[in-house]
């Protein structure tokens, strides 16, 4: 992966929702608290 494949998204407050949603499901399914990195692919 190189610097210009990929950025940190700009996500809006709907996308963080999502985002902190689907964490919240992983914990859920797993036991385990992930944490999920927003990259955006250019």
């Amino acid at each position: 992966m190189t610097e210009k494949d990929y950025q940190i998204a700009s996500i809006t407050k709907d996308e963080e929702a999502a985002i902190k949603k689907a964490e919240a499901e992983v914990k859920k399914e797993t036991g385990k608290d992930f944490v999920m990195v927003a990259w955006e692919k250019e």
